[in-house]
């Protein structure tokens, strides 16, 4: 997986602590009238909620209540008629909370100013913070694309790239965990931490501490409490302490448990079919395989896909020799939800013992880990 993930950290993060009240929503987009129409959509309690009224002299009221922060779209629709595709909808991104919100605009609602959302304006404080890592992020990507197919694989340039795209990272990640500091009781906050701190290949141990400087009202919102969840299933599949057992049918039908490995190292490898990462990572695990397999080492593959067909037919072409289970249930997985796994591939290493002694070990790391292991 790529760290060149910045502009996808940025979206989608809902809005602060609001209160009891339900929200108003006053809006004036110049002097527009009916037809114009506005229309609101948001998800609240898992489910998604539409709204619309017709605009007159520019103005329109929406009213409601959310149980929670959450990003909500408006568009503001001019007539009747279809828009071309290739036209740019008049549209924004905000945050609703339950609050008394401004949102004004001369003659479009894509350039809208939002006022009364505390959460909104913490969001764009953090937008802010983070705009110069996210332009070099664009910068560096764009110069990439730029190059010719050979001219990306020159090592000057890619060593150069990496250092940029490494101190672009550091810099975005400084700042945003600055930002969660400095904001202990913001609902944007605590989605930043759930981003940057309970991710893929997070610590634990130190997400709990970092949790634990979040105000009360947060860690016991229904986000914090799922971050909670998170942290202590982090803890439980973390390297030294026993692996829990979980029971999987195999490609025949066959129940497999993960105890029936006991007195083998044994690699629990979660992958899926049509995730690429995966697929590109097989050939690793299968070099280790063919490397290992007479040293008391093997690989149990558990198959997130929800297809049987599709399952199988990556097992066969790409040669996987060892065990394959799968319930069909994809992320929703009990084995996936026990291990804490949202992002594949993702991987336990297990002693004899039945003791996790390393996780997410990839291509060299993978091979070097089990010769230091196997050697002694």
């Amino acid at each position: 997986m790529t760290k060149m993930c910045i502009a996808a950290a940025i979206c989608c993060l809902p809005m602060g602590l609001m209160a009891q009240k339900g929200f108003t929503i006053n809006g004036k987009v110049g002097t527009l009238d009916a037809p114009a129409t506005a229309f609101l959509s948001y998800t609240e309690g898992g489910k998604s909620v539409r709204d619309s009224v017709v605009l007159h002299k520019g103005s329109f009221r929406f009213t409601g209540q959310v149980s929670a922060p959450v990003q909500a779209l408006l568009v503001v629709k001019r007539d009747t008629v279809t828009v071309s595709k290739k036209v740019r909808p008049d549209d924004l991104y905000f945050y609703l909370e339950n609050a008394d919100i401004t949102v004004t605009a001369v003659d479009s609602v894509t350039h809208a100013v939002v006022k009364g959302s505390a959460s909104n304006e913490e969001d764009n404080e953090l937008n802010r913070l983070q705009k110069p890592y996210r332009k070099t992020a664009d910068s560096l990507m764009k110069a990439y694309y730029a190059k010719t197919v050979e001219e990306r694989k020159d090592s000057a340039f890619k060593k150069a790239a990496g250092a940029v795209q490494q101190q672009s990272q550091d810099g975005f990640d400084s700042v945003s965990r600055k930002f969660i500091v400095n904001h202990p009781n913001s609902y944007i906050a605590l989605r930043t931490f759930a981003n940057f701190e309970t991710g893929y290949n997070f610590n634990p141990d130190t997400a709990a501490v970092r949790f634990s400087r979040l105000s009360p009202e947060l860690q016991n919102s229904s986000l914090g409490k799922k971050i909670a969840g998170m942290i202590e299933t982090g803890r439980k599949t973390r390297a030294g302490v026993i692996a829990q057992d979980f029971t999987q049918p195999d490609t025949t039908g066959k129940q497999v448990k993960l105890s029936d490995y006991r007195g083998r190292y044994v690699l629990v490898d979660f992958w899926a079919s049509w995730c690429k990462p995966c697929r590109a990572e097989n050939p690793n695990v299968l070099a280790a395989y063919h490397k290992f397999q007479q040293k008391n080492f093997t690989v149990l593959g558990v198959s997130l896909d929800e297809g049987r067909g599709a399952w199988l037919h990556a097992v066969a072409q790409d040669s996987l020799p060892w065990t394959q289970v799968s319930d069909l249930k994809g992320f929703e997985s009990p084995a996936a939800v026990l291990y804490g796994v949202k992002a594949i591939p993702s991987n336990f290493l297990i002693d004899p013992t039945g003791k996790i002694v390393a996780t997410n070990l990839r291509g060299e790391e993978l091979e070097k880990k089990l010769g230091a292991l196997l050697s002694m």
